[in-house]
């Protein structure tokens, strides 16, 4: 069943029984407050026919020593024509033995033992298709105790309380029928973002996620268009970057084939012309040279490729120790080869006890460093300098090179590519080296930071935490 079908018949079944619960009320409280009047009524004719009673039988009794049963009906008729009542009465003494009567069989009116105690009482009852008011008390004539019964026509009480069923029941139905029209009319407004919001489900289920549901309520419903929307956004965002991630594998993955193969195909050639052809000595040397110069290319690729996976393991321990000594080892390292490409080299080491891992971070700098060589022509400057930076350590490298293009600065940490693919080939460059830099820096909290500018030369620097003071076991100390 439909959410708005379901609103619609609760609600129109909650009215509808609350409104035939008030419905009786009323017709039940409209009859008694009708029945009470009546009894009010007869109870007031009542005591007018007992005293014209009393006065007829007083009268009597003054000139008759006794009076006869037929006296006593003449006297009950001539009682009920002065009083006006037209109902049917009759007179019984104190042991309830009918006296007399005018109109209806008094067989048994009343119990008149119930009326001992009180003056008088009612009854209604129904003969003959005829509601009847049956009424009593008792009255005292002459010091004698005497019982006297009116019966009263009481149709109109029913035919009162019929019209008010028939009112009720007719009101009810218009009312649960406006009550069903009103609610189906607000159901279908209430569920109608309910509706729209199924629909953007079924659009996002094919695959369009910048789609977003319009919020059109300020409610519960509005609250869940916004969750649905985050949600939505959510996805999107994971799908994006599911999708990068398998466009950057699909890259990986041809780069990598790309990579092997120009090599491959390298070698395969010149060892087939060792191999079958009769060489000279500076032939078969240059054939050598290539295949070697292309092996020592493979096997840095091949040794690049397993730090990557090592790294992604990311269960490396970082401790504490200064940075001069870690720092100095990499100046000691990059010193020689520096001075080997005629450049210049300057470092400032601020010395502050940092966390690290020490043969991660000297592959990450030397690693920087040894890509400033490469970029840079002799006689250029390279700088290395560690100081801090609020409350971390930052380690920098400046160089004076030929600089980075700025649409390319987005992708220099992704595996297997390069800028200058013809001089990183040459110099036995596989693409990785800032690939793995870059997680290196992100093992100690950071990623790699570029500021280029072509024919000017690249900034790369990174931050590492700063370790409290306290001496640990684990401290490197100078």
């Amino acid at each position: 069943m439909k959410f708005a079908l379901k609103i619609c018949l609760c609600t129109v079944l909650i009215v509808a029984l609350l409104f035939g619960i008030a419905g009786q009320i009323l017709v039940s409280q409209g009859f008694d407050a009708a029945l009470k009047f009546r009894v009010r009524m007869a109870e007031a004719e009542f005591s007018a026919l007992a005293s014209a009673m009393e006065a007829e039988i007083y009268g009597v009794r003054l000139y008759y020593s006794s009076v006869s049963q037929q006296m006593y009906e003449e006297l009950l008729a001539r009682a009920s024509r002065n009083q006006g009542t037209e109902a049917p009465c009759a007179l019984y003494d104190e042991a309830g033995a009918l006296i007399a009567s005018v109109g209806n069989d008094f067989s048994d009116p009343i119990e008149f033992s119930d009326l001992r105690p009180r003056r008088f009482a009612y009854r209604l009852t129904k003969e003959d298709e005829a509601v009847l008011l049956h009424t009593a008390g008792n009255v005292v004539i002459g010091g004698n105790n005497y019982y006297l019964a009116v019966h009263y026509n009481a149709d109109d009480l029913m035919n009162l309380r019929e019209e008010q069923v028939h009112s009720v029941i007719l009101l009810h139905s218009i009312t649960v029928a406006v009550c069903t029209a009103v609610m189906l009319i607000v159901a279908w407004i209430t569920s109608k973002p309910l509706v729209r919001l199924k629909r953007f489900t079924g659009i996002i289920g094919k695959g369009n996620y910048s789609r977003r549901a319009k919020v059109t309520t300020l409610d519960e419903i509005g609250d869940l268009t916004v969750a649905f929307n985050e949600m939505a956004g959510a996805i999107e965002q994971q799908v994006t970057e599911l999708e990068g991630s398998a466009k950057q594998q699909k890259d990986f993955v041809a780069s990598f084939s790309h990579e092997l193969k120009t090599p491959m195909t390298s070698i395969i050639g010149y060892a087939d012309m060792l191999r079958s052809s009769e060489l000279d000595e500076e032939d078969a040397f240059m054939a050598a040279n290539f295949i070697y110069s292309e092996g020592k290319r493979l096997e840095a690729m091949s040794l690049k490729l397993m730090d990557l996976v090592v790294l992604d393991k990311n269960d490396f321990k970082l401790i504490r120790g200064y940075a001069r000594r870690v720092l100095g080892h990499v100046v000691a390292v990059v010193t020689p080869m520096l001075e080997k490409a005629e450049l210049q080299f300057y470092y400032e080491i601020e010395q502050q006890m940092i966390l690290y891992e020490k043969d991660l971070l000297l592959t990450l700098v030397t690693n920087i460093v040894d890509n400033a060589r490469k970029a840079s022509s002799p006689g250029k400057r390279i700088w290395l300098t560690g100081r801090k930076v609020e409350k971390r350590y930052r380690i920098e490298v400046r160089d004076e090179g030929i600089g980075i293009p700025k649409e390319e600065l987005s992708r220099i940490t992704e595996a297997f590519y390069m800028v200058d693919k013809s001089r990183a080939r040459a110099q036995h460059g596989a693409g990785l080296g800032l690939a793995i830099a870059n997680r290196i820096a992100l093992l100690h909290g950071d990623s790699l930071h570029f500021e280029s500018e072509r024919g000017k030369g690249t900034t790369v620097w990174f931050e590492v935490d700063i370790a409290s003071r306290e001496r640990r076991s684990d401290d490197n100390e100078e």
